[in-house]
């Protein structure tokens, strides 16, 4: 699957997001919409919630919303009010990512805007275009 996230182009990925050999994030395609399996954590990186395939398994202070509506499923913050993250189906094995603000479990924050993909102080993307041959996404 090709993942757009920001302004930059990940071609053929497995739809996984993995960090020191963790994943975090898998994004899988079924009937037309996008599945998303996702870790949150907080600034120290203790693990706050789990979604597994837009069913929240853990989100004991019921703090994070899910909102998948169609081709678009939206994952926020109920106390800050902002967007965890979003993930649109688009044409032919195709997601995009436009907006994302999010806990790693080293605690840093990864950022994710129309612009740039930015994680901590170790990242940032702005317009790249790679081939991953069918790997994860791994982030630093």
């Amino acid at each position: 699957m090709d993942v757009l996230i920001g302004s930059n182009t990940l071609r053929n990925t497995n739809g996984v997001f993995t960090t020191n050999d963790q994943d975090f994030i898998r994004i899988e395609l079924e009937e037309n919409a996008p599945r998303l399996t996702m870790e949150l954590f907080n600034p120290t990186g203790t693990s706050v919630a789990k979604l597994d395939q837009n069913q929240w398994q853990t989100n004991t202070q019921d703090r994070f919303e899910v909102d998948s509506e169609g081709q678009t499923i939206t994952i926020r913050d109920s106390i800050l009010k902002s967007i965890i993250l979003q993930v649109t189906l688009g044409e032919k094995d195709c997601v995009s990512i436009p907006a994302g603000k999010f806990y790693l479990p080293s605690g840093s924050v990864s950022e994710i805007t129309k612009e740039s993909w930015r994680v901590g102080n170790k990242m940032e993307l702005q317009g790249i275009d790679m081939d991953l041959s069918g790997g994860a996404i791994e982030v630093p």
